[in-house]
């Protein structure tokens, strides 16, 4: 397990099975706002499923296909940060996925996350791209976007439905030369 000290307030630790308990709290203490964003939500309802979540996470990890993190801020688990890798037409890709409880937001902690998360994508992966999907009407999420330099690459229409709501999907991405 590793762990990745960004400044005095956040650090990111390879989500392991120690994990478990402390984000399904934070889950729980979250659900109704994470269920209007995140496709998962009604699938965590116990520690196991956090566990099965954590084994395959680590199962992609050893295979290089994924970084999934658990954020702390001020020593608190705050959130999830994870970078999923798939070679496509000669491209190396990476897209971000993440989560941060509500009484965590509007202190900066997702933005270094992710920028943490688009260093190791380029420079211990040597992805050329890393994307972010997200909710059009997710302003939060879409904001990470910018903050981190990506370029809207257009919008899919109807693209998912999440608690039984249909919605649009921004595209965002970084190419390694606009990061570099």
């Amino acid at each position: 397990m590793f762990k990745i000290e960004i400044d005095n307030e956040v650090h990111l630790e390879l989500t392991h099975f120690s994990h478990a308990q402390e984000m399904l709290v934070l889950v729980n203490k979250n659900r109704e706002l994470f269920k209007t964003w995140l496709l998962w939500v009604d699938s965590v309802r116990e520690v196991n499923d956090e566990k099965k979540h954590i084994q395959s996470s680590l199962e992609q990890y050893a295979k290089g296909r994924l970084v999934n993190c658990v954020i702390f801020y001020k020593g608190k688990l705050a959130g999830s940060v994870e970078i999923g890798m798939r070679k496509g037409y000669g491209i190396q890709k990476g897209e971000l996925g993440y989560w941060l409880g509500a009484e965590f937001h509007g202190k900066g902690i997702m933005h270094k996350a992710t920028a943490k998360m688009v260093e190791i994508g380029f420079e211990e992966y040597n992805l050329d791209k890393i994307m972010l999907k997200c909710a059009v009407k997710n302003k939060r999420s879409c904001n990470v976007a910018q903050k981190l330099g990506m370029t809207h690459e257009g919008r899919q229409r109807d693209e998912i439905v999440v608690n039984g709501v249909v919605m649009d999907v921004d595209s965002y991405a970084i190419l390694k030369r606009e990061y570099l």
